[in-house]
């Protein structure tokens, strides 16, 4: 039977994302052609680049026509914490400041310390209000259905090898609805390894060794769900039949998982497809803007392994506000922020905040960073070109590594070294220069990117550090002989090393502007 359709509501949802803002062709009809079409399991948890890359769409957009969805209220949007090892999708917030770094994996027994690089995969429900699917209410599902869709990622591959969902079936010995207060018996076979005993419904885990010689007959086995605990009868059992008495002493129903691993069975990260990381999603504008509410909660905030910071600065704005006045000039430096944010946005970054007349933004690689840098000092060219004086002049820096995503005055931010480092780099910068450090300038792409660019390098002593770190200038405009009578080497030579230019003696060593 066709899945009912709420089609009043679809139209005015649909009708408030087209309105939102410009569109690809097709894009949105291909949007509403999978709620129409899709089945249940097809419309649980999509990941937005799949839907990308399966229907020839900029990957971007399609996100930006999820986030636009759910703002409607067309999808909810869900950020996963997923087991690396298996898969299993430990647990799922609605909103971000639900989320919490630390989680618990009761299938592999694994502590772990997410991060928003990849332990962290953001995905989209069809939401009820469009029309309902099973997997909004997981307690209806079959049991295998509840265990291998709704808990494992459906992605999530042994390196080289098959699909974790379609391994596990060979490793289950019982699957089974346990009701409250119901007491089951289940005899299975087994020849060693462990037997791990998992409740996914309440997170719970207990498992025990198969070791021994075989047992000569049956061995019964007592596991009991009380007191909040899997609790076994024994720790070790003998290779051979086993005889499991499982039995829910508590007044809420409960999903029972056995799987047997075999001996010396070793527990691998899996291989996942491209999906929509916690740390690509804050770094996009669209997110920012759409749902400027979320925030992260508690003092120890969520780790990325590695991010690019960007920072800006405007030359001798003290003396721009004294020669023109505090008005005019807080309306140039108003439309600058302006410009600098819709090269952020096009070259898809974030744009953080503003510190005075600074500009913080973020990027998930150099690449982008760099490009967008440069086009930042072209634009703001342009953007003078209407003026009588230059009156806008920029300084910028740029580092990568890696941080804590925050919430420092009611919105998302970065705290850390990185961060540190970015704005200190962005005070060595002179007018119209950019200043990178080594671990922007070694990423691929990015001296190739700035071949023809008049490129300094040099060392640089940072305020608050203790080593000079390795750092680049970049002449804004693209290198012209004559241009420059400073030594200088071209971007694809300076693999060698320093070019021979003290940026200690030569700039100031702390940067104007600081992060906080």
């Amino acid at each position: 039977m066709a899945a009912r359709i709420k089609e009043r509501v679809l139209a005015e949802k649909m009708d408030a994302v087209r309105n939102a803002r410009e569109w690809s062709p097709k894009i949105l009809e291909k949007l509403e052609t999978l709620i129409r079409a899709g089945d249940d399991y097809e419309l649980f948890r999509i990941n937005p680049l799949r839907f990308a890359a399966d229907r020839g769409i900029v990957e971007n957009e399609a996100i930006d026509a999820f986030l636009h969805g759910a703002k409607q209220g067309m999808f909810q949007m869900e950020w996963n914490l997923v087991c690396p090892t298996c898969g299993d999708s430990v647990d799922s917030f609605r909103s971000l400041n639900k989320l919490n770094s630390h989680f618990y994996c009761t299938v592999c027994d694994l502590n772990s310390e997410a991060t928003l690089d990849d332990f962290i995969q953001v995905n989209f429900t069809l939401s009820p209000e469009i029309r309902e699917i099973a997997y909004h209410h997981p307690e209806s599902l079959s049991i295998e259905d509840y265990h291998l869709k709704y808990h494992f990622n459906r992605s999530a591959a042994i390196p080289n090898g098959p699909r974790f969902v379609d391994a596990v079936p060979g490793l289950v010995k019982v699957l089974s609805w346990l009701g409250p207060g119901q007491k089951k018996r289940f005899e299975l076979d087994t020849t060693g390894g462990s037997l791990t005993f998992s409740d996914l419904m309440h997170h719970l885990s207990t498992a025990v060794t198969v070791s021994g010689a075989p047992a000569e007959k049956p061995q019964p086995v007592t596991v009991r769900l009380e007191g909040g605990k899997l609790v076994p009868g024994q720790a070790v059992v003998a290779p051979g039949k086993l005889i499991f008495t499982l039995e829910n002493r508590t007044a809420a129903r409960a999903s029972m998982m056995i799987l047997n691993f075999p001996p010396g069975f070793t527990k691998t990260r899996l291989v996942f497809e491209p999906c929509l990381s916690g740390k690509k999603l804050i770094s996009l504008q669209s997110f920012r803007d759409l749902f400027s509410s979320e925030v992260i909660q508690g003092t120890e905030g969520i780790g990325v392994r590695d991010i690019t910071i960007l920072f800006t600065d405007l030359k001798g704005s003290t003396a721009l506000y004294e020669r023109i006045g505090d008005l005019k000039a807080f309306s140039l430096v108003h439309q600058h922020f302006e410009r600098l944010g819709t090269v952020i946005n096009e070259y898809s970054g974030a744009f953080i905040k503003t510190i005075g007349d600074a500009v913080m933004a973020s990027f998930l690689n150099p690449v982008d960073a760099v490009k967008a840098a440069l086009e930042m000092n072209k634009e703001i060219a342009r953007f003078n070109r209407a003026f009588t004086s230059r009156d806008m002049i920029l300084k910028i820096g740029i580092h990568k590594g890696a941080c804590i995503a925050v919430t420092l005055n009611d919105r998302l931010d970065y705290f850390g070294q990185t961060v540190n480092t970015a704005s200190r780099v962005q005070g060595l910068a002179g007018p119209e220069e950019v200043y990178i450090t080594e671990e922007v300038f070694a990423f691929p792409g990015v001296k190739a990117l700035l071949r023809g660019y008049k490129v300094f390098a040099g060392r640089a002593k940072l305020k608050g550090m203790q080593e000079q770190i390795q750092v680049y200038k970049i002449v804004a405009a693209p290198f012209r002989d004559g241009a420059e009578d400073m030594e200088s080497v071209d971007a694809a030579s300076l693999d060698a090393g320093d070019a021979g230019l003290d940026l200690k003696a030569s700039t100031a060593p702390a940067a104007s502007k600081q992060a906080p």
